[in-house]
């Protein structure tokens, strides 16, 4: 991991790549309500937005609850400048996760665009007040459709493919920067949680506790439980084509622990493949699962 001691630790931003990407964390401890995790997990994680940047560009994706708006407006300042074009992707934009600050930081910063696969992005992002903001209405809204290739910064020649997520339950894109190698996947391999809120924030070798075991609960307890059953081999293509078709040295959840290093990158790969293969149809029989009933 590259960590710049410039960048605070104790204001949880993590400098993944020297001055070229950033993860803007704030901590919490999970208790049942967040959705992205099993209702009796009881750890910490982070709740990851991610900055990438040039020196006349940058892309935001995610904008983090509005609980912790403060905190991410100031960590935003502290590694852009305020006059630095801005464009804001929702990964999940269904979500508050993901749409909670986007009118804030429209305010604050030089945002001059949206990526959104629904055309009117801040028809998602104003609901905080009694009255319409309209102004959010002159930003444009750039539409996601299929894999979309983006420039940070104009003509800097840094590229970011932003993709449709190859395992979802909402619309969800995860996106890959050329650069940098990280690929940034939103909802998933967001299983990398902490029993404490002083720990490190990226694993860089083998974890132990992340076994198949693990995981498959994560899947099952969240937002997939419909997997078990499910006929899951195209989703197994969708995603090993992702592996194939990119260079990841890092990946980086919406929530949770970052994964650092190729052998865990493929490791996280590979033991998500094996789980889905394990719940396909032709090995495991579909059932009726009760609200709550953990798995």
């Amino acid at each position: 991991m590259y960590l710049n001691k410039e960048y605070n630790v104790e204001d949880h931003i993590i400098e993944l790549s020297p001055n070229k990407a950033f993860s803007l964390q704030n901590i919490v401890k999970l208790d049942g309500r967040l959705s992205a995790y099993p209702p009796d997990e009881d750890g910490y994680v982070p709740l990851n937005c991610y900055l990438v940047k040039e020196e006349n560009g940058a892309f935001l994706f995610d904008t983090g609850y509005v609980f912790h708006q403060d905190n991410i407006l100031s960590q935003l300042s502290s590694v852009l400048d305020k006059n630095t074009p801005l464009s804001i992707i929702p990964l999940r934009i269904n979500e508050f996760m993901s749409v909670g600050n986007a009118k804030a930081i429209s305010h604050n910063f030089n945002v001059i665009s949206y990526y959104s696969p629904h055309p009117e992005a801040p028809d998602w992002f104003d609901f905080t007040d009694k009255e319409r903001d309209l102004s959010l209405k002159k930003i444009p809204t750039n539409l996601l459709r299929g894999t979309v290739t983006c420039e940070v910064g104009e003509g800097s020649g840094r590229n970011i493919q932003v993709i449709s997520a190859p395992l979802r339950l909402i619309n969800t894109s995860w996106i890959y920067d050329e650069q940098t190698k990280i690929l940034f996947s939103s909802d998933m391999f967001n299983y990398g949680i902490a029993r404490s809120d002083q720990e490190e924030w990226i694993i860089a070798q083998n974890d132990p506790n992340i076994t198949k075991g693990l995981v498959r609960s994560f899947l099952l307890n969240t937002r997939y439980w419909w997997l078990e059953g499910a006929k899951t081999r195209l989703l197994r293509d969708n995603i090993r084509k992702v592996y194939d078709s990119y260079d990841i040295d890092m990946i980086a959840p919406g929530y949770g622990k970052i994964f650092q290093g190729k052998d865990l990158v493929k490791q996280q790969f590979e033991l998500l493949d094996d789980i889905l293969n394990d719940l396909d149809v032709s090995n495991t029989e579909a059932q009726y699962v009760p609200r709550n009933f953990m798995r």
